[in-house]
Order: C-alpha cells, then structure tokens, then sequence
C-alpha cells in the first residue's frame, strides 16, 4: 500500500474500526458479484475477523497511536474493498482481503496481548 498522509489518529483507534466494521458489513451484503474463491476470502474478512474485531474495541490498546495508523491503514483498505466488490473485480477484491486479514490478525493479536504496565 502507497504512503498516504494520515489524519491526525491518535485516540482515534475506536472510531476508526468501527467506521471499518460498518464497510465490512455492506461488502458482506454485496458479495454475490464475487467468484467462489474471491467470495470465500472476503468472507472470512468481512464475517469472521469483523466479528472477532468488534468485542475487543474498548480495550487500552485501541486509542494508542500505533494502533489508530493501523486503523486507519484496514479502514482504507477496507475502503478499496469495497470498490472491488462493487466493481466485481475477484482479483483485486481477493488480494485486498489477504492483506487486510493478515493486518487485523496481527492487529487483533497485538491488542489481547498488549498489557498496561503502571509504576
């Protein structure tokens, strides 16, 4: 993904994987233009990881700064997605899920295990 200048994100986690969970939910509802394989992928982006995403939006995590980038990264994607659903395009809308699973994998894994230490 191409650089692109960022809003200013910090605390902004929240608000921006929710607004990510909302395109989610209107790319699940447009996948009938998708190929099997394509529609399998988008699937498991827009069903499985949406899901997974949604309960843990409140932890500590979330509002930090690193997070929020990663937010705003999925939500772009997530963004062109969408574009690729609504297009039909399988190949784009294919690659566009891996690599938005890939990141919310890794993101949710960093915001279960992220621990806040106070001395």
């Amino acid at each position: 993904m191409a650089d692109k200048t960022r809003p200013n994100v910090v605390g902004k986690g929240p608000a921006l994987i929710r607004e990510m969970v909302e395109i989610l939910k209107e790319v699940e509802g447009k996948m009938g233009s998708l190929s099997g394989d394509a529609a399998d992928k988008v699937k498991t982006v827009a069903v499985d990881l949406r899901d997974e995403i949604e309960p843990i939006v409140s932890r500590a995590y979330v509002k930090t700064v690193k997070a929020g980038e990663t937010a705003w990264d999925c939500k772009e994607m997530s963004l062109e997605l969408k574009e690729a659903v609504d297009a039909g395009d399988n190949d784009k809308a294919k690659e566009l899920a891996e690599n938005i699973e890939s990141t919310l994998a890794e993101f949710v894994n960093k915001i279960k295990t992220f621990v806040v230490r106070m001395t």
